[in-house]
């Protein structure tokens, strides 16, 4: 399927020229419009149902897990992206599991030729590319957490907030330096991937294994961080996924997670039990919780990567029992 795609003007424009439509007003979709639109950037969030009256009423309303100061952006919202809305970037914030019902939008829409899929995908873009015209889309991935509380998305304001873009054939492009410069002027770092779909397939490798674990003692954030041998299960369900990925060809990537290959395992644990009793790290996993339909897309579609090869993945076995089916 294809549709003839009509490109406003690209080049030359100031960051602050760009119109941007962020599709999706979850906790990480209302976090990136609500920096656009402190800095003073023009943006639109598409949100439905409840909460698309919460942002017309209160505007997008953030307040930090740690402590009680809570402020709020009014922003432009819309409910249905139409096939005539002229945006230079769309930001797909929401699920993997959303995508079937988010891409014949995508796919109607003939005025914007740049759109960012910004989450967790373990396929890769083949099926998005199917649909939508392969030189439109972009993969990249935000590292922030957050919850919806009523009409508050509370998140955690510890760290910088930083997003990872790439272009699917990895290039250096005008595009992704605007895009980049874009999301700088917002207040993100931002990391430029040649390979966005290793990154992303190396990412599921992790999450998976981590929400798997965290399933496993039923949500019991503490009893997770003081039972080694699930967070040694946890690390060997992680090896696992790397070893396959690396097998199908894709480099190590993120970077950081390199250590994790090769530091003994009771290291490696001993290390993850006093992090897990940060704070701020509970946040992180809390987030599981509302993220149950796309953990099961995921999880199906990184099966599908395991069982490509004839490497064996007894601790990836076990532990996805616990993922949702």
């Amino acid at each position: 399927m294809s549709t003839e795609i009509i490109v406003p003007e690209q080049s030359g424009k100031d960051v602050r020229e760009r119109r941007i439509l962020v599709f999706g007003a979850g906790p990480m979709g209302s976090q990136i419009a609500y920096r656009f639109q402190d800095t003073g950037l023009d943006v639109t969030v598409l949100s439905r149902g409840q909460r698309l009256e919460y942002i017309k009423r209160y505007g997008i309303m953030l307040e930090p897990f740690e402590g009680e100061s809570r402020s709020s952006r009014k922003v432009k919202v819309i409910e249905r992206l139409t096939p005539l809305d002229q945006y230079d970037l769309v930001i797909v914030t929401l699920g993997k599991n959303y995508y079937p019902g988010v891409l014949p939008f995508l796919v109607a829409n003939i005025y914007t030729p740049n759109v960012l899929f910004l989450g967790n995908n373990a396929a890769g873009p083949r099926k998005i590319v199917n649909l939508v015209e392969r030189e439109r889309v972009l993969l990249g991935f935000p590292i922030m957490s957050g919850t919806i509380q009523g009409r508050v998305v509370r998140y955690a304001d510890g760290f910088k907030p930083s997003i990872t873009v790439g272009e699917l054939d990895g290039e250096e492009s005008e595009r992704i330096e605007w895009i980049k410069e874009l999301l700088e002027f917002a207040g993100f770092d931002v990391d430029v991937c040649p390979n966005m779909e290793g990154w992303l397939k190396y990412h599921a490798a992790v999450i998976l294994a981590l929400a798997a674990a965290y399933m496993r003692v039923e949500g019991d954030f503490d009893r997770l961080s003081k039972d080694k041998g699930g967070l040694t299960l946890m690390f060997k369900a992680m090896r696992e996924g790397f070893s396959v990925l690396k097998e199908l060809g894709y480099p190590m990537l993120p970077e950081r997670l390199k250590r994790l290959e090769w530091v003994p395992l009771n290291l490696v644990t001993l290390y993850a039990g006093r992090m897990l009793k940060n704070r701020e790290m509970e946040y992180v996993f809390t987030h599981c919780d509302a993220m149950q339909g796309e953990l099961r897309v995921l999880n199906w579609e990184f099966i599908e990567i395991l069982r490509s090869t004839s490497i064996p993945t007894p601790a990836y076995d076990e532990l996805s029992k616990y993922l949702p089916k």
